[in-house]
């Protein structure tokens, strides 16, 4: 195929901050072959880390800039840059890319236009909700990351029956393929001390994921068989600073540490005694409890649809309920009797790193979206 014949996608999103969504659209963008496939990303809002890590020869980043509310002129302002690229598919992802990404190709004449879906949906009022139901209309196809994600779609949003697709996250297998870190020096390097505990995730600061469960636990359990317990949440976000003043207040900022987005974040997992995920709902397919599938850490997360078909409790991980005290009492007898039981702990870790090596291969989901984007096309 020259290059003139390539199938040319743009990808719609509010930010491209340091987040799963936008982590797994970097992993489309620079798997997809160039031969075959040009791609633009297109950010409404603002740029972030993550831009940096697009290295496809076939890509190109275009920030917007708009401001990040509501907007009735950003239609028109994507139309005239849709026609100006002439993209054979426009995909966006989740609610205000969703919105604004459709009716500017629409407004646009785009050949083909995807909704994507991610999780955030769940979390929409009415209105949102309402206007997401719409936009699937006047999109060719709504794409989702999860099972899960899609029988809520159909079953309580009422989207038609066969109009989802779902591609589920692949994971970049290679960077925890014989990976060796050194725990205690990089403990010292992120202020960790060596004979501790350490609970951790990777996690933007969202309402959803409910990082203050983490605080939580750490008051009620300030030791587990004698040694201290400590909480890391590596990631950033709009709610990051408000948590820290948190950590302040309760007088935890000894046994909470939180260093913000890392580039190096794959060595970071090794050095965890077990990956937390609190969330209270929302998850499409988390890419970092993959990603710590492959990191060989045992996992403790909740038991929400974007978890489920992830999670297989007492084989690969372990489930605990989504809110409220319940979730707090299971995590206070779950914890300690995983970190006391290493042997339970590496069954858990073992398995896991078998399935998503067998079931989330990056390569996967790639030629996937390859064939999704392929058949739009044509």
């Amino acid at each position: 195929m020259s290059r003139d014949e390539r199938i040319h996608i743009c990808h719609v999103l509010s930010t491209f901050g340091s987040g799963g969504l936008e982590n797994g659209v970097v992993n489309v963008v620079n798997g997809l072959d160039p031969d075959r496939f040009r791609n633009t990303i297109v950010c409404l809002h603002e740029l972030g880390p993550l831009a940096e890590r697009v290295t496809s020869p076939s890509a190109e980043v275009i920030n917007v800039g708009h401001p990040e509310r509501l907007a009735p002129t950003l239609p028109f302002k994507l139309a005239r840059l849709f026609k100006s690229l002439a993209p054979d598919v426009v995909h966006t992802r989740n609610y205000s890319a969703n919105l604004y990404g459709t009716l500017g190709a629409r407004l646009a004449r785009v050949p083909a236009v995807v909704n994507g879906e991610h999780g955030s949906i769940q979390l929409c009022d009415w209105r949102k909700k309402l206007a997401s139901r719409l936009m699937s209309v006047m999109a060719d196809r709504v794409l989702c990351v999860s099972p899960g994600l899609r029988d809520y779609l159909y079953e309580l949003m009422r989207y038609p029956r066969g109009s989802v697709d779902v591609i589920i996250n692949g994971v970049s297998l290679d960077r925890f393929s014989n990976l060796s870190v050194d725990r205690a020096a990089k403990r010292r390097e992120l202020g960790i001390p060596e004979d501790v505990w350490l609970l951790g995730t990777v996690s933007r600061f969202y309402g959803f994921k409910d990082h203050p469960a983490m605080l939580d636990l750490l008051e009620r359990l300030p030791e587990v068989g004698g040694r201290p317990l400590h909480g890391i949440i590596v990631g950033g976000g709009d709610l990051e600073e408000e948590f820290k003043e948190e950590v302040l207040r309760r007088g935890l900022e000894d046994r909470m540490h939180t260093p913000g987005f890392l580039q190096d974040v794959h060595e970071i997992y090794p050095i965890f005694d077990a990956f937390c995920l609190y969330s209270t709902d929302n998850e499409g397919t988390s890419n970092a409890i993959l990603e710590a599938m492959a990191a060989g850490v045992p996992i403790v997360t909740t038991d929400i649809l974007g978890n489920r078909h992830l999670i297989r409790h007492e084989w690969n991980g372990l489930l605990v309920p989504p809110k409220g005290e319940p979730k707090l009492q299971a995590l206070t007898k779950v914890i300690p009797d995983l970190l006391l039981s290493p042997e339970r702990g590496a069954d858990l870790a073992r398995n896991a790193g078998e399935f998503v090596r067998t079931e989330f291969k990056l390569q996967t989901m790639v030629d996937r979206y390859a064939s999704f984007y392929q058949a739009l096309a044509t």
